[in-house]
């Protein structure tokens, strides 16, 4: 459900709400004890739809054109989400993924038209913590500035994640693989249209 609001020609708040419900999600069910060597043995899991859940929240996001040639937008998200067993599963892991999801994000985004067919462009982030997979909450800002000759050509300098070397976003837990980060960086790039 939502709801756009234009009080004043240069300015819309945008409002929408959300709730969902899932049935037969993924759980991690016990299995029984494999003996292996003296002393050695394997317990075992299997995968399973025995959970359910819903996920709900808001997202409210304002635009405004400051000026014919300067526009700003921002956006605000809230997310919760509640998991369940069904009854007889054993998963006990599954419903920490309740917080693999972040419950709150904000991004403000600018963007400029210049002289001379010249685009600036930069943003900045806000995105909460994943505790359920020991991701710490970030704020990242991205730039480009880009130059448009032609219709058909655009280069442009494009700085990603420039507030710090790196952040983590996500970490697997399924299968234990090493953990990677985004890694600032800046890059060229030539955009050719046909």
């Amino acid at each position: 459900m939502g709801y756009r609001l234009r009080p004043h020609s240069r300015l819309s708040l945008d409002l929408a709400f959300f709730y969902n419900v899932y049935d037969d999600l993924r759980s991690i069910e016990p299995g029984g004890f494999v003996p292996g060597p003296p002393g050695l043995g394997t317990f075992t899991t299997t995968l399973a739809n025995k959970l359910k859940g819903e996920t709900y929240g808001a997202e409210f996001a304002p635009s405004w054109q400051v000026t014919d040639r300067w526009r700003l937008q921002a956006a605000y998200t809230y997310l919760q989400m509640q998991l369940h067993r069904d009854p007889g599963s054993g998963d006990t892991t599954s419903e920490s993924d309740e917080r693999r999801s972040p419950r709150h994000q904000f991004s403000l985004r600018s963007v400029m038209d210049l002289p001379y067919r010249v685009q600036f462009d930069w943003g900045v982030r806000y995105v909460d913590s994943l505790p359920a997979i020991q991701v710490a909450s970030y704020v990242t800002m991205d730039a480009r500035l880009g130059w448009r000759p032609t219709r058909n050509l655009e280069l442009s300098l494009v700085g990603q994640n420039l507030l710090a070397n790196h952040h983590a976003e996500f970490r697997p837990s399924s299968i234990n693989t090493q953990a990677t980060e985004v890694e600032r960086s800046v890059y060229g790039r030539i955009t050719l249209r046909f």
